[in-house]
């Protein structure tokens, strides 16, 4: 890596700073043949294309794909196959990016070389294509389908997403992208896939009808233009915000995939005409392609409300938008994301987009051959740059989310570990760092799982502190306690009926109590990190920040216990006063 601009260098710091840069390279590529612990958690990622490619074109998807294979941190890499449904070039398939795990070209689902139920944990579908011609015959002796994917493909994918696989699937305006995803179970349901009314007027998905979904935000230009998609300035959107709030534990959040390392994601790429995603119309229906597969959302197997696909965030139009020639738009507002949690229903999850233009490279960085800022987009400007931070943090955490249960248990384990060792919480806290568990006191847990929170929130996501401490620390070892906490699941009527609506207490204390007892139990078990902990299992790491948390959490109720007698003692002083 060169950095012949900085002319202040001398040629030895110079030198010094390529080495360092080329350090973190490696660092990033293999960590664990720098520094001696687990290596990341390996999670396998199919990305299915129609029509789009994976160049750096304008249509493009190439900026996307490095931004999941450059994810900071340690505790995960993605091991990417691209596959295209035609035959295209070893160009449209990035042939120079080394990190590709798999390139398949003339892809099918139903052909075991390239699709399995357990081959791998999550799929994206971006689709552009209207109909599909030449794909042969299927493996039920029928011609493919021009419209949609062929039955036995169905199959392997519902199967898939039964066992836990992840599923993103998006299109754009009207049917574009309709054969390749509209017929999946489940994604179906969660976007439309074709015009909503035969007059292009009254058309939301349309691409110059009045109520076509621009999100289009004028730039730097005087006029609206249609290529200000391309310039520095992201559409806002309007996050939906879960909250739990029961006089003991107060939380706020988005959706973990609109949670980045800056807090919020408000913002997402721009665009003329975008699709729609929606709520089901209809969500009992039952899955049946060559026999009965049961239900199409199933019901919860923790015995909670059954879950079901949301819209997350909200996007809008504003009036009289015309994109160089359009008819002026009506202001209103639409879906732009839907997720399912199907983990909560012991399958896989599901996340629909309004359109790939949130994905390709014409509306992240810029139109080829354009003069000025819209060939740069959002590396244009530092506020851009900012902007384009966040967007990338949406497609890792759409990684994150979707994958298997076990790989994300996996990913939460590998923080954990990377919190003791590579960003040495315990040094930043401690004077020591031989320390035990059972002799800390119950302060010194909370300040530890304080700062392990917040270094975690830097790099994953100021959500996945939280998600890591419910799933790895308290669901082993007070799951009781995860219905009064998670402010993604839905809140039980009982609590709802319990709390008058006045936060005497604050128990999120608790939350880092826990999480820095777990920390500390860690790195007593594992005082120095050998190579031979490569092969640690997962479920031993669970094991023992479980009994570390259990530890904590014990002196937590001690410290509230106390504090809940000084309170009864204020109490009796003001009745005797009386």
């Amino acid at each position: 890596m060169s950095y012949k601009n900085l002319s202040h260098l001398s040629d030895e710091n110079r030198n010094l700073l390529n080495l360092r840069k080329d350090f973190e390279k490696k660092y990033q590529l293999e960590p664990e043949a720098f520094w001696p612990f687990w290596p990341p958690c390996r999670v396998k990622i199919l990305i299915v294309v129609d029509g789009l490619d994976f160049s750096d074109a304008n249509f493009g998807l190439a900026t996307f794909v490095r931004s999941l294979l450059d994810i900071p941190g340690n505790y995960v890499r993605f091991a990417i196959t691209l596959a295209h449904i035609n035959a295209v070039s070893s160009s449209e398939m990035m042939d120079g990016e080394i990190r590709i795990a798999n390139r398949i070209t003339e892809f099918k689902f139903d052909n075991v070389a390239h699709f399995g139920i357990d081959m791998y944990d999550e799929v994206f579908l971006l689709g552009i294509a209207t109909s599909f011609f030449g794909r042969g015959t299927a493996t039920n002796g029928q011609p493919y389908p021009s419209d949609r994917l062929a039955d036995p493909e169905l199959l392997i994918l519902t199967q898939f997403m039964n066992n836990g696989g992840g599923l993103f699937a998006t299109g754009d305006h009207g049917m574009l992208g309709r054969p390749l995803c509209h017929a999946i179970p489940r994604a179906r349901n969660m976007r439309l896939w074709q015009s909503t009314a035969a007059q292009n007027a009254d058309d939301q998905v349309s691409m110059t009808g009045e109520r076509r979904n621009d999100t289009n935000r004028r730039g730097h230009d005087v006029t609206s233009e249609f290529n200000d998609q391309s310039d520095d300035v992201p559409q806002p959107i309007q996050p939906k915000i879960y909250q739990r709030r029961n006089g003991l534990f107060r939380f706020k959040f988005p959706h973990p995939v609109l949670c980045g390392p800056k807090g919020v994601i408000r913002i997402m790429p721009d665009h003329p005409h975008e699709g729609e995603c929606i709520e089901p119309p209809d969500p009992d229906q039952t899955l049946n392609i060559g026999g009965p597969l049961g239900p199409e959302y199933p019901a919860a197997i923790d015995a909670g409300t059954r879950p079901l696909p949301e819209i997350i965030s909200i996007s809008t139009v504003l009036s009289g938008t015309t994109s160089s020639g359009k008819n002026p738009t009506i202001s209103q507002s639409f879906g732009g994301i839907s997720a399912y949690d199907g983990h909560r229903a012991g399958i896989g999850r599901v996340v629909t987009d309004a359109t790939w233009h949130h994905f390709v490279n014409i509306n992240l960085v810029g139109e080829i051959g354009t003069p000025g800022p819209k060939g740069l987009g959002f590396l244009d400007t530092p506020a851009g740059q900012g902007h384009f931070e966040e967007i990338k943090a949406y497609y890792r955490n759409l990684a994150v989310w979707l994958a298997r249960p076990q790989r994300i248990k996996c990913m939460n384990a590998r923080l954990s570990w990377t919190l003791v060792w590579s960003d040495r919480v315990m040094e930043a806290v401690l004077t020591t760092a031989d320390i035990k568990v059972a002799e800390v006191d119950v302060y010194i847990f909370r300040i530890i799982g304080q700062h392990a929170r917040d270094v975690l929130g830097r790099f994953a996501g100021q959500c996945q502190s939280i998600r890591l401490v419910l799933d790895l620390v308290l669901q082993p070892t007070i799951p009781e306690l995860i219905p009064e906490i998670d402010p993604w699941i839905p809140e039980p009527q009982a609590l709802r009926k319990r709390f008058d609506g006045i936060d005497w207490f604050d128990a999120s204390p608790l939350l880092d109590i826990a999480f820095g007892a777990g920390l500390v139990a860690l790195r007593e078990a594992f005082p120095i990190p050998d190579p031979s902990l490569r092969d640690l299992e997962t479920e031993r790491v669970v094991d023992i920040m479980s009994d570390g948390a259990r530890i904590g959490l014990e002196q937590g109720f001690r410290s509230m216990a106390s504090a809940g007698r000084l309170v009864q003692r204020h109490m009796r002083h003001g009745n005797s006063a009386k």
